[in-house]
């Protein structure tokens, strides 16, 4: 494959992965809906903090998932770019940003910082639904 080929392939990937990244900013936003509706409500059903919560973890995990593919796919172009004898400046200045590494998807981000606003996100949303308002 060219640098080209390779740099289309994944600008395509970065426009469906912003797709499905909106859609599970949209459905953060449903879930924190979900727990501002629990809180105005005293007397919530346990089935409904059950199911929040449920929703709730469904929805991290959706965009952990994003976050997931989003650094697999990242890191396999710029494996794929550092294969390549002829590589354009701004090809090379993409790989040493990024550099070499293992390309295999994970839960986890690669990124601390999002780690840590994942858990701020989780935080958020158990402890809208299960702690007691003061």
């Amino acid at each position: 494959m060219t640098e080209m080929e390779i740099i289309n392939q994944f600008n395509v990937f970065m426009i469906s992965n912003s797709i499905y990244l909106a859609a599970g900013f949209f459905i953060l936003w449903v879930a924190f809906r979900m727990v501002v509706n629990i809180q105005s409500d005293p007397s919530s059903p346990m089935l409904n903090k059950v199911l929040a919560t449920l929703f709730g973890l469904g929805s991290v995990y959706y965009l952990l998932q994003i976050n997931g593919f989003l650094y697999s796919n990242w890191q396999g172009t710029v494996n794929q770019l550092a294969e390549i004898d002829n590589l354009t400046s701004e090809g090379q200045q993409f790989v040493d940003l990024v550099g070499v590494g293992d390309a295999s998807f994970s839960l986890i981000p690669a990124d601390p910082i999002f780690a840590v606003w994942y858990l701020v996100i989780l935080g958020i949303i158990l402890g809208g639904i299960w702690m007691k308002r003061s």
